[in-house]
């Protein structure tokens, strides 16, 4: 996939940013130019940007594995996608998936440790949206991870740093029409956050990032994994070293489906450096610092973290390959950083560069106005629960669960779904809307199939079925509409599950659940939790703000929801490091 000349450059780039706070400078600058031709040339067309990941693993039977994937986009329109992977012990022949941002674009055969996919749209071929945040996996037949990673934001020789956007994407969330509130009222207008009586912590106000200048040097690297009981786990590491000498590595891992308690390895170019113990909502961090006596090693733009269960089984695994600005105090008041996140907090992907960036400038251009930034940025954050794409995925299953056993959903059984429905959708992006109606279809049908639905409907008649969904979800409905699903199943011109989804659609139910829905979300997407777990042991901090809600007329801004658990201790602690 490379030249020698281009290895020789990539190492010299590499050997800046280790050696000096000018490599993270010089990356960053590099990654934000605009897009031009270079020079460099593959199958006769000029390449206009290319991207790559470093894939990285835990030993099989003693041998490390390794892997690199590889985008590149050239002046004609044409596109490619690589995946190489070496020092695989696995016996020749054997059949290895690749997937991106996990969605299955493939297979590569091992002969003699070695194997490859190429993928290209000239040749009529589908080639994946890739950008500097996009994750690859690479796994055997039973689903364990053989190599995983993510593309790298230090741009390789010869070519532009940023991937092109998808032509016509518009910016993602886009809220809902009509849904978002008229603007934050003038400061100092409305009163100051009520603080959840005994449970959600009080609000406090933070300063505004200051610009770093004490010249620390900062790489990261997004962690990739396969699936594990239906979710795909996500991880980010991150290390820090100051120009005093102090040295940082904060390693989070979370959606990792295992069982509270069980312990995990963390491996820092096959060393271990420590443990991570899972919590009972799927996730924690391993945290090291010199400063505290820690011994914290020394990490490169070439170094692999590797997570891995107690048999040595790669869990997520990747490379320090994304160079990062200094921030000074807490990572959430940088405004790239607190879109990024709510990206994986509410739609549980990466941001998608339009979107990413439309939303950071919502921000940004405030300019030094805190105020005007801090009322921007409660808008945006309440425009990811409000976008289409969320109503249409996330709300949606809250809906399911409702109908289906009248209760509101559990954050862990809510991730897992939210996956598959949300599993490729992009609003603006090209399909989208076909892609959205496929995965509601497959999502209703998946989930008339789960067990605990299937115990609580399949000994009862479709008319009781019907009759059921509606009472969970707390709507009366027209005789006409409710004989007519009756019927329709009976004929089987409806499934269970489809009925479920017309039932979870109905426009009362809908308007109904939204103020219930919007506040538990905030424990879901803010806190990572239930509203009855943590420093709560009831719903009396939900019911506080539910009120709260209902008594603005579902007005966020006036209620001060979002405000509060922005600014709420156990929210930002989460970025604290």
């Amino acid at each position: 996939m490379k030249n020698g000349n281009s290895a020789v450059a990539k190492n010299i780039f590499h050997s800046l940013l280790r050696n000096s706070s000018l490599g993270v400078v010089l990356a960053l600058c590099l990654f934000t130019v605009s897009l031009v031709a270079v020079s460099a040339s593959d199958g006769g067309s000029d390449v206009v940007t290319k991207i790559e990941a470093d894939l990285a693993g835990a030993a099989i039977n003693g041998l490390v594995p390794r892997g690199e994937a590889e985008t590149k986009t050239f002046v004609d329109g044409n596109r490619k996608f690589e995946v190489h992977v070496s020092s695989v012990n696995l016996p020749d022949g054997t059949i290895l998936n690749v997937s991106v941002d996990g969605a299955r674009e493939g297979t590569l055969r091992l002969v003699g440790m070695l194997g490859e996919l190429e993928r290209e749209t000239a040749d009529g071929q589908t080639v994946p949206p890739i950008n500097s945040r996009t994750r690859v996996v690479v796994s055997d037949q039973a689903g364990n991870t053989i190599v995983a990673g993510s593309f790298s934001n230090i741009p390789p020789p010869g070519a532009s740093p940023s991937p092109t956007p998808t032509p016509g994407a518009t910016p993602s969330p886009t809220p809902t029409p009509g849904a978002t509130p008229s603007p934050t009222p003038t400061p100092g207008a409305t009163p100051s956050p009520t603080p959840t009586p005994g449970a959600t912590p009080s609000p406090t106000p933070t300063p505004s990032p200051s610009p770093n200048t004490n010249g620390e040097i900062r790489i990261e690297s997004r962690l990739a994994g396969a699936p594990i009981g239906g979710l795909v786990p996500k991880g980010h590491a991150k290390f820090r070293s100051r120009a005093n000498g102090r040295r940082d590595l904060n390693v989070e891992v979370e959606k990792v489906n295992l069982p509270a308690g069980t312990v995990l390895n963390v491996l820092v170019d096959n060393v271990n450096v420590g443990q991570i113990t899972l919590s009972s909502m799927l996730e924690n961090e391993l945290e090291l610092e010199s400063e505290h006596g820690a011994i914290v090693p020394n990490v490169t733009t070439t170094s692999t973290v590797v997570v891995t269960d107690a048999q040595g089984r790669t869990i997520l695994s990747g490379v320090f390959n994304t160079a990062s600005a200094g921030i000074s105090g807490n990572d959430i008041d940088d405004s790239h950083y607190f879109v990024e996140q709510h990206y994986r907090d509410f739609f549980d992907r990466e941001a998608d560069d339009s979107g990413l960036d439309f939303w950071e400038h919502q921000i940004t251009n405030c300019g030094d106005d805190s105020d005007c930034r801090n009322r921007a940025r409660i808008n945006t954050s309440g425009a990811f629960f409000l976008s289409i794409e969320f109503q249409e995925t996330g709300y949606l299953l809250y809906r399911f669960n409702k109908s289906s056993f009248g209760t509101m959903p559990r954050r862990n059984d809510f991730i897992v779904e939210m996956q598959s429905i949300a599993q490729g959708v992009v609003v603006g992006q090209p399909g989208w809307q076909q892609k959205l109606e496929d995965n509601k279809r497959q999502a209703a049908e998946r989930w008339a199939s789960r067990d605990d639905f299937r115990a609580r409907f399949d000994g009862k008649s479709n008319r009781q079925f019907v009759i059921e969904l509606f009472a969970n979800a707390g709507v009366t409905p027209g005789e006409q509409e409710r004989e007519d699903l009756i019927s329709r199943l009976d004929s089987a011109l409806e499934t269970r599950g489809s009925v479920l989804r017309r039932v979870s659609e109905n426009g009362e139910f809908s308007r109904g659940e939204k103020n219930p829905a919007f506040v538990l979300m905030q424990y879901f997407g803010y806190l990572h939790r239930n509203p009855d777990e943590g420093p709560d042991h009831d719903f009396s901090g939900f019911n506080f703000w539910l009120h709260k809600l209902d008594d603005n007329g579902g007005d966020f801004h006036r209620a001060e929801m979002v405000k509060a658990f922005l600014v709420a201790g156990e929210y930002r602690d989460r970025f604290q490091w």
